[in-house]
């Protein structure tokens, strides 16, 4: 559930995004503190594949890769 977000509750924006090719749902969130984020939810099934992901987008970024910053 959403809800179960933390943060959720500063949420003041959440719109669905309908573009990409991966099977993940994807939402353009904006908060009360006027933070623009992208939420990504993948089935628990994808998580050893999006945690190695996620290791690496962090790696790129320390190593001054320019990209925006995972987290």
């Amino acid at each position: 559930k959403m809800r179960d977000i933390k943060g959720y509750n500063t949420f003041i924006k959440i719109q669905q995004i309908n573009k990409g090719m991966s099977s993940d749902k994807k939402y353009y969130i904006e908060t009360a503190g006027g933070q623009r984020l992208l939420l990504r939810i993948a089935d628990i099934s994808e998580y050893e594949r999006k945690k190695a992901e996620f290791d690496i987008m962090k790696k790129a970024v320390m190593l001054g890769i320019p990209m925006p910053p995972p987290w």
